[in-house]
């Protein structure tokens, strides 16, 4: 539950307050077109506030484009915010109706079924799903809640306040900061993908011995795979999101607040900058350095380094202004190539002597 006198009096360097009942309080989060008598509602249109209000929704959120309008409105029974971002706005007030931690709750603190080493290390308020597996000499900080099927193998380290979904395995040696949450399916210090060539043309698999560091408030999403260093660390560092199905090879160093949409691939022994930011299904390839504040239209493909800070797209990579233009082309190439076709034999026709 949500009051409006919650969001005033601990949110209101992002809130401004514009009428209504402050005593108005919301159990859900609903859009406009589905709001009740308990729903605090997100509004950015005039549409949506006027069919909110019709619904008689308790709180209202409103884009300050349009808070002009609410003035216009009579509303004894709801009270009315403005905010400047929708996406922040629901950024800070979501986590009120989000009922995540009841997934880990069901169980108890500690399921029966949990396998824990007698050297693990098990901070306070920790939640241990059915069939999870602590390794020997892992620690577990404070507030962690673990679900079920997670594998953490030896000597893993694992911040307060960390989440791990549902099957998700954490290698040997790896270490993941505080407030992360990694979502199911996703593979954390798997071995890297190195062979040399044998003699007999069969490939050797080279052992990886390092391990994976990932920093604070990091959030990876499902089917993920970071592959361990060979002999040093792979670096996801602090505020990194990675979306869903993302491959960060071995070695590799992700900067900090990058923000990597599904589909992306890196090879090994890259390093990204700070505030990279990426479209899906980019590949970057092994042995690059890519500059801070960089941006990647989505599909594109990173071959060499990028040395200034900017927006690129396209293979071969372009500055975006180019690959936006490079895209339009390439969609007029057939008929690009038939009016040349016809100018060729135009002109080829004319220089035939007589």
């Amino acid at each position: 539950m949500l009051s409006a006198q919650t969001i005033q009096n601990d949110h209101s360097d992002i809130f401004t307050f514009l009428q209504g009942n402050l005593a108005m309080r919301a159990n859900t989060c609903n859009s406009s077109a589905e709001a009740s008598l308990d729903s605090l509602v997100y509004v950015n249109e005039i549409a949506q506030l006027d069919e909110a209000h019709h619904l008689k929704a308790p709180i209202l959120i409103v884009d300050a484009k349009i808070a002009y309008h609410v003035g216009e409105l009579i509303a004894p029974s709801s009270c009315f915010f403005s905010v400047r971002g929708i996406p922040m706005a629901m950024a800070v007030l979501l986590p009120y109706f989000d009922h995540k931690s009841e997934r880990f709750t069901q169980w108890g603190t500690r399921h029966p079924t949990a396998l824990v080493h007698p050297t693990a290390i098990i901070g306070d308020n920790v939640l241990l799903g059915p069939y999870c597996v602590i390794g020997a000499g892992a620690v577990i900080g404070a507030g962690c809640r673990i679900g079920s099927h997670v594998v953490i193998e030896n000597q893993v380290r694992v911040g307060a306040g960390t989440t791990l979904h549902p099957h998700v395995f954490v290698g040997a040696h790896c270490q993941i900061g505080r407030d992360c949450e990694v979502h199911p399916h996703t593979s954390i210090g798997s071995d890297g993908f190195g062979y040399a060539p044998g003699r007999d043309g069969r490939s050797v698999k080279i052992p990886h011995l390092g391990n994976v560091v990932i920093g604070d408030e990091v959030e990876i999403g499902s089917n993920c795979a970071i592959d361990r260093a060979k002999l040093s660390s792979t670096f996801i560092r602090s505020g990194v999101k990675l979306d869903n199905i993302c491959h960060i090879a071995h070695n590799c160093d992700l900067g900090e607040n990058g923000m990597y949409t599904a589909g992306f691939m890196m090879g090994g022994s890259t390093k990204i900058g700070r505030q990279f930011q990426t479209g899906g299904n980019s590949v970057v390839t092994g042995h690059v350095t890519i500059a801070d504040n960089v941006m990647l239209q989505g599909r594109s493909n990173v071959t060499n380094d990028i040395r200034e800070s900017g927006a690129y797209g396209g293979y071969p990579l372009q500055p975006l202004r180019e690959a936006l233009k490079t895209a339009v082309s390439l969609g007029q190439l057939n008929e690009l190539r038939m009016n040349v076709n016809k100018l060729m034999r135009a002109v080829f026709s004319k220089a035939k002597p007589d």
